[in-house]
């Protein structure tokens, strides 16, 4: 009977077949977590001892020293800045390119190849490609030179380094946006739109009562997924700066990094990762809250 009424009713079955998946996937998620948990309560490191079970117990000391570690701090105010100026300038640019290649013209194929070409590059090779670009002999010193106005210690001085690394962020993440809001704009319902210019709206007017209404959720989408992905900015500033001058352009993951791997503080290292995890986790719930609210229709 259990088996029948299983049978007759596809959304419990479905949710049966789930189940082991679910399992695994939960599973294979919560060992590595727990384990990193353990290790940010212990003193462990190379030098001490090498076996992390061996490791001393200290409890909660290494994430209450996460709060007046100011290096880690710094590395934070620093991917929230790049964060903050990178995500806008590549979510419009990206819709704005979504937007202009809605129309047909010659050659769009070729074009759209040209605009996601850079989201297939190596985020490694960019940085050393963007490194190239930027250093005192470079190309874009080069042109500048040429135009009268003088060679930019891009990567030597702090707010130079800034602009460097966030061009480059831009130019690798601004296709990402691009095939979201593209997806977007061609899935859109024509006949709102239709209607709103039979009825006389302009078509700024159209595009902002509109179409800016139906692509609230994906918009959502896209800022969510590369504000997360901004907060992992690595390979960029290593190749480019190192970090440097000084920690000026050190990010969150440059931080971890050498914390972890050249200075080997494994214990402290394991627990200021897990206070990412959680804020990152709790920051990205309350961030697609409104979404599964209007999924929900409420």
């Amino acid at each position: 009977m259990g088996l029948r009424s299983l049978w007759r009713d596809p959304a419990k079955f479905k949710n049966i077949l789930q189940l082991p998946l679910m399992i695994v996937m939960n599973f294979t998620a919560m060992i590595p977590f727990a384990l990193t948990w353990y290790v940010g309560m212990t003193n462990w490191a190379p030098q001490i001892t090498i076996d992390w079970w061996k490791a001393d117990f200290i409890g909660p000391l290494n994430y209450i020293r996460v709060i007046p570690d100011d290096l880690f701090l710094n590395a934070i105010g620093r991917t929230l800045l790049f964060s903050a100026v990178c995500v806008p300038v590549e979510f419009l640019l990206g819709f704005l390119l979504a937007y202009v290649f809605m129309g047909d013209f010659f050659g769009k194929k070729f074009f759209v190849l040209i605009a996601i070409v850079p989201m297939m590059v190596v985020p490694a090779a960019g940085g050393y490609t963007f490194y190239l670009m930027f250093i005192k002999l470079g190309p874009i010193n080069g042109l500048l030179n040429l135009l009268g106005f003088g060679s930019i210690p891009f990567l030597m001085v702090a707010k130079w380094a800034y602009v460097a690394i966030i061009l480059a962020d831009i130019w690798q993440w601004t296709p990402f946006i691009f095939l979201i809001m593209s997806a977007a704009l061609l899935g859109l319902p024509q006949d709102p739109i239709n209607a709103a210019y039979v009825l006389g709206a302009s078509r700024w007017h159209t595009f902002r009562t509109v179409v800016l209404p139906m692509l609230r959720r994906p918009t959502m989408i896209a800022l969510i997924l590369r504000a997360v992905e901004s907060f992992k900015l690595f390979d960029y500033p290593f190749m480019m700066t190192g970090g440097g001058p000084g920690y000026s352009t050190q990010t969150i993951s440059m931080n971890l990094y050498e914390a972890g791997f050249r200075y080997l503080r494994y214990g402290p290292t394991a627990a200021q990762s897990i206070v990412i995890l959680l804020t990152m986790a709790i920051v990205g719930y309350y961030a697609v809250k409104p979404l599964r609210a209007a999924q929900r229709g409420e």
